[in-house]
């Protein structure tokens, strides 16, 4: 089947870029590490969409028809790191400036005023922003996304984050 193909690919080279094992891809997807394996391996026969849903989401994808999204409104919804800086905006008020979130992710460090902007943005943005940050990251300043993925873990560690992916079980 090629869309199990296509995700087994997807899969594979997400979960790697987010620095996850197996065992914990499944965990937070709901799945057995055997479907994981079997899936990258080719040798999944079967996925229900609800659990390809699951599994993708983890990884900051969505499931959905191909073809052309129609806007509601003119406005262009700007960079993937200007909306997860302002899903930071949400719970504070004021989102972390667009360049401190990208200094952030790029050096891992952060500004002492901006650690809760941060954490919520790492805690709340949608992963599929997130994703979209660190290939943008990625685009424009050459950082793999693997190390982008890899610095957020490591801020999300150190300004005690929630979220299930970047807790270590």
């Amino acid at each position: 089947m090629p869309i199990l193909s296509e995700l087994a690919d997807i899969v594979k080279r997400q979960r790697s870029e987010m620095g996850l094992s197996q065992e914990r891809l499944a965990e937070l997807a709901g799945l057995s590490r055997s479907t994981i394996n079997a899936l990258e391996a080719g040798k999944l026969a079967n996925l229900s969409l609800t659990r390809a849903e699951r599994l993708v989401n983890v990884l900051g994808y969505g499931l959905g028809v191909t073809g052309v999204r129609r806007s509601k409104s003119d406005e262009q919804p700007g960079s993937a790191l200007e909306v997860a800086a302002r899903s930071g905006g949400i719970s504070y008020g004021e989102p972390i400036p667009t360049e401190t979130l990208r200094h952030s992710l790029m050096t891992g460090t952060v500004p002492p005023k901006h650690i809760a902007q941060l954490r919520a943005v790492l805690d709340e943005a949608p992963l599929s922003v997130l994703t979209a940050a660190a290939a943008e990251l990625e685009l424009q300043s050459g950082a793999p996304r693997r190390a982008t993925w890899q610095k957020m873990r490591q801020l999300a560690v150190v300004i005690a984050c929630t979220r299930d992916i970047w807790v270590t079980p």
